[in-house]
């Protein structure tokens, strides 16, 4: 296969059945994504010779195809060779190339409120880089599912993910029942560009809700293991719908204990019921009734959002609501706010 773009061609190797993005990402190619499983569009590209093979036609992403011969990457493996041509991905701050990971469920531990802490044990490690995510694949369930690993990415042979049961869902439910444990799945990753730059982030605010709140994991765990709190400031919004979501809320009050004076986290409800009392504060963290957006505009100044990196993830109305607030409210340039499209 070949692919073009502004700085020149590439080549590798795909085999039928096999998805184009996936293949070219594994092969070092340069290529453009988002959620990279057919929602976003952000994988568009043009067919100029050759023929492939749509795997899911109806997928939401089709929407951003609008000219003779494009086609979603993450959708699409060959029937032929293939010449193509596509925007330069973003590929500067790869811990690790994206590969296919063979793993098994080693545990699943569910909370009252729908989230599951779900480990998978590695066949071999990966490397990944804080706030990234991996695409799981399940037998019986057509196609991947994007989640964000709760913990930092240095050499792990056990994946841990925070995966909300979404009722009609085909890959969450099954994750999220005691009943896989044992199942084998197949893992690709690492991929997203919405993660940490070791080498230059310095304060950061993490703006996360429900599943979402693995980002927020993730990058704790990459604060603590690097020693970053000791020299600059994190500040995190973290919702969710109760208390009952103790599989997150336990690790946060374990982060904050464990953290130095630099650390803030806010904990968000959304639907926490008003005579219900809240867990009292501890240093470093905090129970708010709300929605995260409304809480963490009222956490930095103006000028202080400037300087941080911002982090955001979540559900959809969530992640909008917080861009509008960071965009508007806090007039942060859209070059400081890191989130991937999965929408």
């Amino acid at each position: 296969m070949e692919i073009r773009n502004d700085s020149g061609s590439q080549l590798f190797t795909c085999v039928s059945g096999e998805r184009l993005l996936y293949a070219g990402l594994s092969g070092g190619a340069d290529l453009p994504y988002g959620c990279a499983t057919g929602t976003c569009g952000n994988c568009r590209a043009t067919l100029l010779s050759g023929e492939v093979e749509t795997l899911w036609k109806e997928a939401p992403g089709s929407r951003a195809l609008k000219k003779e011969g494009e086609i979603l990457l993450c959708q699409s493996t060959p029937l032929r060779n293939c010449v193509l041509e596509a925007r330069a991905g973003d590929s500067r701050h790869q811990r690790d190339t994206p590969m296919t990971h063979q793993a098994s469920v080693s545990s699943v531990a569910r909370d009252e409120d729908g989230l599951a802490w779900v480990v998978l044990k590695l066949q071999r490690p990966m490397r990944f880089l804080a706030g990234q995510f991996v695409l799981v694949s399940i037998p019986g369930v057509e196609g991947f599912r994007a989640y964000s690993p709760a913990h930092d990415g240095a050499d792990v042979v056990e994946l841990a993910l925070l995966v909300r049961e979404k009722p009609g869902g085909g890959v969450s439910p099954l994750l999220c029942g005691q009943q896989q444990v044992g199942t084998q799945v197949t893992v690709f990753g690492p991929l997203g560009t919405a993660h940490v730059h070791p080498a230059q982030d310095h304060d950061m605010a993490v703006l996360v809700g429900g599943s979402g709140a693995g980002v927020a994991l993730s990058l704790l765990d990459w604060a603590k293991a690097t020693g970053h709190l000791s020299r600059h400031r994190l500040d995190v919004v973290c919702g969710l719908r109760t208390l009952r979501s103790q599989q997150v809320i336990e690790r946060l009050v374990e982060a904050a204990k464990s953290a130095s004076e630099n650390l803030r986290v806010v904990v968000a409800l959304s639907d926490e019921p008003a005579d219900a009392d809240l867990p009292q504060a501890i240093p470093g963290l905090t129970y708010e009734r709300g929605f995260v957006h409304e809480l963490a505009a009222e956490l930095l100044s103006t000028e202080e959002w400037k300087k941080r990196a911002v982090f955001v993830a979540g559900p959809p109305p969530m992640v909008e609501a917080s861009m509008r607030m960071l965009l508007l409210r806090a007039k942060l340039s859209p070059t400081k706010i890191r989130y991937d499209s999965f929408s």
